[in-house]
């Protein structure tokens, strides 16, 4: 198990969260379909979310400039918010410093799966093993001359420990697809498996089971569900 240290500025009302797999416009799909879908409800969980106390609620004025400041103005929630952005963006204050070694960054992202219609997190990355700062994050707002609010204790963007050394100096080598007859008749089999299923309106899962259209294990998940938490070690009574 790995751990990552948050710590978070005395009094502050951030919360640090694993997020949920639950999505509202999933919840409205008839029946909850979306859930069924395994590779997006797994990724729902992808990371911890950060949330805020209290509404931040602002106006964009539609002028997107790099030359000019103030064409957004804060209604509430200034506490949590670096007024004086340009380019259209609010950049929110997460009091929240992140510390891990030097194998590990924080990876700053839009909440997966969840679709803001007015504003989206940048994607960011930070070494944070030395940056002695709390962690930044920006959002582009997309929407002007209507007043945006981002609810209090709701996710706005996810955080996610992350090794880029793992990841760095990967290559992806690229062929030409070759479907063998065999491998043609397969595919065949398990697709008229999955449609006479589907008509009678269930459901396969036989990659949520990772399994083929006999139910026959073609191989494992790394993993089927995420289990991140938190713990709070902080001074309840002086917080």
């Amino acid at each position: 198990m790995s751990t990552i240290r948050a710590e978070i500025q005395k009094g502050s009302g951030v919360k640090i969260e694993p997020l949920s797999i639950k999505r509202e416009w999933m919840d409205n799909i008839a029946d909850h379909h979306a859930y069924i879908c395994f590779p997006v409800s797994l990724s729902n969980g992808l990371g911890w979310g950060i949330s805020f106390p209290e509404d931040i609620v602002f106006i964009w004025d539609g002028i997107d400039t790099d030359k000019e400041e103030g064409h957004i103005k804060v209604i509430s929630g200034h506490k949590y918010v670096h007024e004086g952005r340009r380019s259209a963006t609010i950049s929110l204050n997460t009091e929240t410093r992140f510390v891990t070694d030097e194998n590990t960054s924080m990876l700053t992202m839009p909440i997966p799966n969840l679709f803001l219609d007015s504003v989206i997190p940048y994607t960011t990355l930070i070494s944070t093993s030395f940056y002695p700062h709390p962690l930044p994050a920006a959002l582009k707002v997309i929407k002007p001359n209507v007043e945006i609010i981002l609810p209090a204790n709701k996710p706005i963007l996810s955080v996610l420990p992350i090794s880029l050394k793992k990841i760095n100096d990967t290559e992806v080598e690229i062929y030409d697809l070759k479907i063998t007859e065999e491998e043609h008749l397969k595919n065949k089999r398990y697709g008229d498996v999955a449609s006479e299923l589907n008509s009678k309106g269930e459901w396969t899962n036989f990659y949520r089971n990772a399994t083929d259209e006999n139910g026959i294990s073609v191989g494992n998940h790394e993993v089927k569900s995420f289990r991140l938490k938190t713990t709070d070690f902080r001074v309840q009574n002086g917080n």
